[in-house]
């Protein structure tokens, strides 16, 4: 196989990730509760929320949020 080959592995080592679209607020709402309800204490749940770029406002139902 010739190194201009189409089919050639590539010569970058980094990986290419598929694109993915943002989460939706819903599904941002329900990532939140499932992570409070796994964590062990607050502090476990403030950590893997920040690690996750979520918000504990957000696991609110939308009508709370906006009141």
């Amino acid at each position: 196989m010739s190194a201009y080959s189409p089919t050639a592995p590539s010569q970058s080592p980094q990986p290419v990730l598929p694109r993915t679209d943002e989460p939706t607020a819903e599904q941002r709402r329900r990532a939140v509760r499932a992570v409070a309800s796994a964590s062990a204490d607050a502090t476990d749940c403030m950590t893997l929320l920040e690690a996750l770029g979520l918000h504990p406002a957000e696991g609110q139902g939308l009508a709370q949020r906006d009141q």
